[in-house]
């Protein structure tokens, strides 16, 4: 495997360790919600883009090398199985806390979600009612909403991020073995 398409992978499985590790941060109660998490998060898609943008690039370029390999779905398969246990430990163990973290995050049946504070009011949507009306809610059912939205946010990231990250190293074994029978 070549060491851009490791270098490139571990990026992106790396944001997703750091979106997860975020996302688990505001599944632990008493610690405050994150400030500023819109610009986390900006922050965080502007780096993964240009890594699937990259991904999705290199698996152009390799259909067009060897047509029809790349494509292939038992070649596919048989590269993912060809990656190291490591590899697909790490695979695993994000996509069952990215999906622990998605379950937690789906467990309240509220059906609110935090909007805003204005001088010391907290305010909630009740995405319930149709008419989506605005409600006056405690300060810590304000930050448990907004915390709850926060690891919803961050788990989806992690998510997306570990399975780029993937498809890279699929795409990297392709690529190794691309024109051998």
């Amino acid at each position: 495997m070549r060491r851009s398409f490791t270098v490139h992978a571990g990026l992106q499985l790396a944001l997703a360790t750091v979106a997860l590790s975020a996302a688990a941060y505001t599944a632990v109660p008493y610690l405050p919600p994150f400030a500023g998490e819109g610009i986390l998060l900006g922050i965080g898609f502007a780096l993964l883009f240009p890594l699937h943008a990259a991904t999705i690039f290199r698996s152009i370029a390799l259909e067009f090398r060897v047509r029809g390999y790349a494509r292939n779905k038992t070649n596919q398969w048989r590269a993912l199985k060809a990656l190291p246990g490591r590899v697909h430990a790490l695979l695993v163990g994000l996509g069952l806390a990215g999906a622990v973290l998605l379950s937690g995050a789906f467990s309240d049946d509220s059906g609110l979600q935090a909007t805003d504070s204005v001088r010391g009011r907290y305010y909630a949507v009740d995405t319930t009612d149709p008419q989506r009306q605005r409600i006056e809610v405690t300060r810590s059912q304000y930050e448990a909403l907004n915390k709850q939205g926060q690891r919803f946010m961050f788990t989806i990231y992690g998510l997306i991020a570990g399975a780029g990250g993937g498809l890279t190293l699929v795409f990297a074994k392709l690529d190794d073995r691309a024109g051998r029978p």
